[in-house]
């Protein structure tokens, strides 16, 4: 979801940061969907839910400002088997851009299943240590900018706090199981490792098409009416690289090149 009246109120907030800017957190959000190769459409926070069903995965990165609707179309959407991702600095502001009162996320509190009591705010430059095990041992991460303190309402937990903060502990990651679907709340701004070994999971779970290909290797298909399917393959990186396609043929890639294939 990519909403500019949600981006206007996000980037006009004065607390508890100034480091959040709405475009760097939907690429957090979209950067481990990018790195598997998932097809990602970009819709309006107001679709309606026969939109919304279309979809295996919603992400609703720092949805600050939650309009009329907004909310019980996402839980009919994850009541229906639908996955919502969703996290910090989210169900805040309503549609006048004034504090939703009884906690957050607002409207998305009960969806969630849990009370953000607090958000803090992390110095600039600094970072949390998350340990992506939940409550057992795990992989670790680094949280920035804001630290969502989460009282749990039903949601279980899959990563926690570390470090020596008074939060350390209590959960940094959840996951709330609402019918058919689950919603999932990610309460820190995590780096590139954290957010996508919490999203991949959903990714596998979910089944929806992935393809493998090198770092920096971004492989997208796009589908014509006449049956021709394109594989469109692209070398973001500076340096020459390799990929090999389902059928077992090896494709050079220079620097930045882009590579066109048909199934024709």
């Amino acid at each position: 979801m990519f909403d500019w009246e949600n981006y206007w109120s996000l980037e006009g907030c004065v607390g508890p940061t100034q480091g959040l800017h709405y475009p760097d957190e939907v690429h957090r959000f979209y950067r481990p969907f990018w790195k598997r190769n998932v097809a990602v459409d970009m819709i309006e926070s107001t679709a309606d839910v026969d939109v919304l069903k279309q979809y295996d995965i919603v992400v609703a990165p720092t949805l600050i400002m939650v309009k009329p609707g907004v909310a019980d179309n996402l839980e009919e959407y994850v009541r229906s088997g639908g996955r919502l991702v969703t996290g910090y600095m989210s169900g805040i502001h309503n549609e006048f851009d004034l504090v939703i009162p009884g906690g957050y996320p607002g409207p998305l509190r009960e969806l969630c299943g849990l009370w953000v009591e607090e958000i803090d705010a992390i110095a600039p430059d600094a970072t949390i240590d998350v340990n992506l095990g939940g409550e057992e041992a795990g992989d670790h991460a680094d949280g920035t900018i804001v630290a969502s303190i989460i009282e749990l309402e039903g949601a279980q937990t899959l990563a926690t706090y570390g470090g020596d903060d008074f939060y350390a502990g209590t959960a940094a990651a959840t996951v709330h199981e609402v019918g058919d679907g689950k919603a999932y709340f990610i309460g820190t701004a995590l780096d590139d490792a954290g957010m996508s070994a919490l999203i991949d999971p959903i990714i596998d779970e979910s089944g929806v098409p992935t393809i493998d290909a090198p770092e920096n290797v971004e492989v997208m298909r796009r589908y014509a009416d006449d049956g021709t399917v394109f594989t469109i393959v692209t070398n973001t990186g500076d340096e020459a690289t390799e990929w090999t396609d389902e059928q077992g043929v090896l494709h050079q890639l220079n620097p930045f090149a882009v590579l066109v294939l048909t199934n024709e």
